[in-house]
């Protein structure tokens, strides 16, 4: 196995992990959604979160089957590729965002010295995606509405870094 270098076994094993760890958030998700779902259904009395199943967990199940089954609307006026990009930059981000997350100290996809700065970088491209599906629906109130919800995690997000350069400054974390 000549071809089997150091260096693709470095590669192969960062693929491995950020494919565990994508999968560990994406699964976390989904059990978070679970407990939302069932919480609320607590509180209102509803039959589906709580009653499908085994303590409600088909719900998750139907959940998934009525997303699949979900049509992808576009509208008539919209610029289609920006409108069908933006969801998948907010979900890369997102999930770019988890790679400097360690798990254990040795399983880290990318470990940074910028750690925190790239999360704040990687939750506020996630902007970007609000404003391109706001613009591209080419309506003035989507457009205003995209604007106001940025600004709105934008301003979020400056008390969010003084909060984490807080901490990390206290547990020498930086």
């Amino acid at each position: 196995m000549s071809w089997l270098t150091p260096d693709l076994i470095d590669i192969l094993l960062s693929i491995l992990k950020a494919v565990v760890i994508l999968l560990v958030v994406v699964t976390c998700g989904a059990f978070m959604s679970f407990g939302e779902r069932r919480l609320l259904g607590l509180f209102q009395n509803r039959y589906g979160p709580n009653r499908v199943g085994w303590g409600g967990s088909l719900q998750l199940v139907a959940d998934m089957i009525k997303m699949f089954f979900k049509e992808d609307w576009i509208p008539r006026f919209s610029d289609r590729v920006i409108f069908t990009l933006a969801p998948m930059i907010a979900f890369t981000s997102l999930l770019l965002a988890f790679a400097i997350v360690p798990v254990s100290p040795t399983w880290v996809v990318a470990d940074l010295n910028i750690g925190i700065l790239f999360f704040l970088m990687m939750a506020g491209l996630a902007v970007y995606a609000v404003l391109f599906a706001g613009w591209s629906s080419n309506n003035k109130y989507s457009l205003l509405g995209a604007m106001r919800a940025s600004a709105q995690t934008l301003s979020y997000e400056v008390f969010l870094g003084l909060s984490l350069m807080g901490v990390g400054g206290a547990g020498r974390f930086i």
